[in-house]
């Protein structure tokens, strides 16, 4: 790896003081990271929302699941960005296939999709290209000191997207006109009863929510995993011996001449002096081997310490262990037994990890719930017959059971005096006529509000109006014993074949 070329200052951080870094390289790297996110985050939405328009609960779960391919995109990005090279959306979508062949992309999508490591773990299997035992062992080692940290950050990144995508619809809300209708129906959303114009807002403020989250969260995973190699490979020290060999070798290469010329000198001299033998006899030569010299008290502390059999070896040991007394030292009294500590540790400890299956079962026998409840909306599978109930709120919504024209009838009775009658007959039509006509379904239990609810993006405004109008009267006269105001009467008299004649009421 060339670490000079390397846009990181290498030091020794804290695994948070290195998360935090994934904002700053996330400003730095802005065009190049969002250009590739939109380039391909966005039409895949797109085009998964267009295939599954009829099953927005589906595609919702199908982007969420497919956010490993993306977060692939986003690493190449900064890999190479990292080098001073930040690749273009060409070289993005030529590394596609790539992406989804050599990057452990289909475990990432089955058993490790409940990773909450991931964005620390994904340059072992990106960049690393580790497989298998290799990297398993390899996300254990550099995960000792940094996997806490990388398991927040996904709590936290997630948690936050969700704040966000619940927050601009809010906001959404809290700008729209008060006298028009409703831009969200939550209870609708939590029933699975949810129209078309919901589940679009709501993808949408998803994909917001994630295009401001996502490629910080990865930008931190990499900052972290690049954080915990330089702790393991001492990289801010190799590069620092390199800088300070580069510094000596020009120092030296500056004294080249002086320092040649001065050896070529002393070169020449001692060939001369060579030439003439020193008075008197030479020495004798040495023996060529002399008494053996004993290593010194250093140097044999520092070979009993090799050859210890602890040295070079790490333990993980998770029992308590009473720490031996120093030899001489006066007698210490003895500690207290904690026995019984460590055993309601241990129970606590076994407690929790119980609650989790708990809870993990709890999760997936709701999950299996909610499949089952909405198994007519699986892809690929007709929905089941609707039962169409004969009766509802102790009113006959059976269309054999209403006049021919419910218009003319209501206003014959509203001349009789009779205005309970009269609205229960135009309200009993609008029922009927949503049930067969529009496919609204109602429950036994719902009150005036929850059929407004239902009610609410099944039709068009207008109509939607016209039945809410009908509702407030319907109440006003039934339970407040009250009558409504003649004008308001006859305008449901008149305006009532305009919005529910010919569907399904008579």
């Amino acid at each position: 790896m060339e670490l000079e070329r390397l846009e990181l200052e290498l030091r020794h951080r804290t695994p948070w003081e290195a998360a935090d870094l994934g904002l700053p390289w996330l400003r730095r790297w802005r065009g190049p990271v969002y250009r590739a996110w939109f380039a391909t985050f966005i039409p895949f939405n797109l085009l998964l929302f267009l295939a599954l328009w009829r099953w927005p609960l589906v595609a919702a779960m199908v982007a969420w699941w497919c956010k490993p391919l993306f977060d692939r995109v986003l690493l190449k990005v900064y890999a190479e960005a990292a080098f001073g090279q930040p690749p273009g959306l060409g070289a993005v979508w030529r590394s596609l296939p790539d992406l989804c062949r050599r990057t452990g992309l289909v475990g990432a999508l089955t058993w490790g999709r409940g990773d909450m490591a991931r964005s620390f773990h994904l340059p072992v299997h990106q960049l690393e290209r580790q497989r298998g035992k290799a990297a398993k062992s390899r996300r254990k080692v550099l995960g000792y000191k940094a996997r806490g940290c990388a398991f927040w950050l996904t709590f936290l990144c997630s948690n936050f997207s969700a704040c966000l995508q619940i927050s601009i619809i809010l906001l959404l809300e809290l700008l729209w006109p008060s006298e028009a209708p409703a831009v969200f129906d939550w209870q609708a959303l939590f029933h699975g009863d949810s129209g078309l114009w919901e589940s679009l807002l709501s993808h949408l403020a998803w994909v917001f929510g994630e295009s401001l989250v996502e490629p910080f969260y990865v930008a931190a995973g990499f900052a972290l995993y690049l954080n915990r190699r330089n702790d393991l490979e001492g990289w801010d020290i190799e590069l620092g011996f390199r800088q300070l060999a580069r510094r000596v070798a020009a120092e030296r290469r500056g004294q080249g001449l002086g320092r040649a010329a001065g050896l070529a000198s002393l070169g020449l001299a001692g060939l001369l002096l060579a030439q003439y033998p020193l008075d008197g006899h030479a020495a004798e030569p040495t023996a060529a081997s002399g008494p053996e010299v004993p290593p010194s008290p250093a140097k044999q502390a520092i070979q009993a310490v090799l050859a210890d059999p602890v040295f070079g070896h790490k333990v993980e040991d998770w029992e308590w262990h009473r720490r031996d007394e120093d030899d001489g030292a006066s007698s210490r009294r003895d500690a207290p037994d904690l026995a019984w500590l460590h055993q309601i540790v241990e129970w606590i400890a076994e407690g929790i990890r119980l609650s989790g299956y708990v809870a993990a079962a709890v999760l997936a026998g709701g999950f299996g719930v909610l499949l089952y409840r909405y198994r007519g909306m699986w892809p690929g599978r007709a929905p089941n017959t609707r039962r169409v109930p004969s009766t509802l709120f102790g009113l006959d919504v059976r269309p054999e059971s209403l006049p021919e024209d419910i218009a003319l009838a209501a206003g014959r009775l509203l001349d009789a005096g009779s205005v309970l009658p009269a609205l229960s007959l135009l309200y009993r039509g609008a029922l009927v006529a949503l049930i067969h006509g529009h496919g609204v379904d109602f429950l036994p239990g719902d009150t005036e509000d929850d059929c407004r609810t239902r009610v609410r993006g099944r039709i068009d405004p207008g109509a939607e109006a016209y039945f809410a109008g009908l509702l407030a009267a319907w109440s006003l006269a039934a339970y407040a014993h009250a009558t409504p105001p003649p004008a308001q009467l006859q305008a449901l008299c008149a305006d009532w074949p305009r919005h529910f004649a010919g569907r399904g009421a008579v």
